[in-house]
């Protein structure tokens, strides 16, 4: 299994995306509930900048009444056409058959490891 490795000190702070970058690979790193998850910087719809230039927001639901904002912010949105892909799952809000890349990442001492084998679901 081939990896990358970067500083722990790469991690961004709960509520921020951090992109890392290997050669022509940009990941964008995102803590939810604890865990660390990775995503590929690159929209599946249109190719823009995902991570770099989106924005990380909440879920937003209405329970026929009120509007609830859900935490933690767990969907990142795309600067071009404003689709929203889950942080844990890739999927799009808009169009779930759409999906953004994701990479499986883990703490290792005092890195973040993260897999470049295809996530399974």
């Amino acid at each position: 299994m081939r990896t990358l490795r970067f500083p722990r000190s790469a991690a961004p702070a709960p509520g921020q995306v951090r992109t890392v970058e290997s050669g022509d690979r940009r990941i964008g790193l995102v803590w939810v509930d604890g865990e660390l998850h990775g995503l590929a910087d690159a929209c599946p719809h249109r190719g823009a900048p995902l991570c770099s230039a989106g924005t990380l927001v909440h879920r937003v639901e209405s329970d026929g009444g009120r509007v609830l904002r859900r935490e933690p912010a767990d969907r990142l949105r795309c600067p071009w056409h404003k689709w929203e892909f889950d942080v844990r799952t890739g999927v799009c809000e808009e169009a779930p058959r759409v999906r953004a890349r994701r990479y499986r990442v883990w703490l290792e001492g005092d890195e973040i490891v993260v897999s470049l084998a295809p996530v399974r679901d």
